[in-house]
């Protein structure tokens, strides 16, 4: 029962119970009256702050009651609920145990049938690979080869055009 400062109901009600008596006594004792009228006035108001004292002690109790009925309905509601919940749950993962059994197996299987076909089809690309890479291999030999040739084609085309430039800046520089 605490409010939304922290203070609970019980310290409000205690403060405002201690202020009630503390400015009545400070009222009276101010007042301008002879000390029998004082004194009566004092017990006046003693017996008024008793009633009432009284009268929040029994509402207090009264809700008390009120909230541990109500507090002992929810429980009993929760824990006829709970019971419930509990057999609907048994019986759902019971059945979820066999569907997971059942898709295991499944699963299984699959997977074995699935690791033969993946290492048939791994062996018939192995030797694809292997037929296709020596014609490559013999492709490759031949573009090497023609490459080669064209090298040493350009390479003495170039050299003869140096040869030649040579010569003229010979002849250009004998002028």
């Amino acid at each position: 029962m605490s409010g939304k400062d922290g203070i609970n109901v019980k310290d409000f009600l205690i403060g405002g119970l201690i202020g009630g008596i503390v400015g009545s006594v400070t009222a009276l004792l101010l007042a301008p009256k002879s000390g029998k009228e004082l004194r009566g006035d004092l017990n006046e108001h003693v017996e008024v702050v008793k009633e009432k004292g009284a009268q929040w002690k029994d509402v207090a109790y009264e809700k008390g009651i009120e909230i541990g009925n109500v507090a002992k309905d929810k429980k009993d509601a929760l824990v006829d609920s709970a019971s419930g919940f509990v057999g609907v749950v048994k019986d759902k993962s019971g059945q979820l145990y066999e569907t997971v059994s059942k898709q295991t197996k499944t699963v299984k299987d699959t997977a074995v049938a699935g690791v033969e076909a993946t290492k048939q089809a791994a062996q018939k690309a192995g030797e694809t690979f292997k037929s296709e890479a020596k014609d490559v291999g013999a492709d490759v030999k031949k573009a090497a080869d023609k490459s080669k040739e064209e090298v040493e084609e350009a390479s003495k085309t170039a050299k003869d055009k140096t040869e030649k430039i040579v010569d003229d800046a010979k002849k250009e520089l004998k002028k």
